[in-house]
């Protein structure tokens, strides 16, 4: 069974490249906010309370995206696996998940700050992503440091965090994600 997550900051492209490992692997990809939108799209009664929370513009607690993401790893299509994208992303997500949640893995994409600033106004440009103003990627960014980054050193003392030089082609960061986890 492989169990692996995969951190960066926004932009660093952990979205693409949790789905082509996944593929590869032939496990699910899951991210947080997809759970939370498939929860809601079933209107099952956690999704109806996540559908509350965001029509009232509130974030979803940590307590119910951890009973979401718990409830999502114990479908079957899981028992071999999957590639999460970004959760746990702070420290209280961390410690809650903790108790039945260890990766094998775990990816930190790395990219500069620059490039993920770069990333992201392209991002927007493509899309049309209003979400993606320079000051509101800014704030995510720094939301990332003081939050994500202390749960990266708790991976770390753990020994299971691999860091993915993030800048190239999605292939040729694929392709490294491949050697660090001994798939070629």
């Amino acid at each position: 069974m492989q169990k692996i997550l995969i951190l960066g900051p926004q932009g660093s492209g952990k979205g693409t490249q949790a789905k082509i490992l996944a593929d590869r692997l032939g496990v699910p990809a899951l991210s947080m906010g997809e759970l939370l939108r498939s929860e809601v799209a079933k209107a099952t009664e956690i999704g109806l309370q996540i559908q509350s929370l965001l029509e009232r513009g509130i974030l979803v607690s940590d307590e119910i995206a951890l009973r979401v993401f718990k409830n999502r790893i114990e479908e079957e299509d899981a028992n071999n696996g999957f590639v999460m994208d970004s959760y746990p992303r702070n420290i209280e997500q961390y410690e809650a998940a903790n108790s039945f949640f260890i990766p094998d893995a775990v990816l930190l994409i790395d990219v500069p700050r620059e490039e993920s600033l770069n990333r992201l106004v392209k991002r927007a440009e493509i899309e049309g992503r209003s979400d993606d103003t320079p000051e509101a990627i800014e704030n995510r960014l720094k939301i990332y440091e003081d939050e994500t980054m202390p749960i990266v050193k708790k991976y770390e003392e753990l020994g299971i965090l691999k860091n993915i030089n993030g800048v190239g082609t999605i292939d040729e960061v694929a392709a490294r994600i491949a050697t660090v986890l001994h798939l070629d």
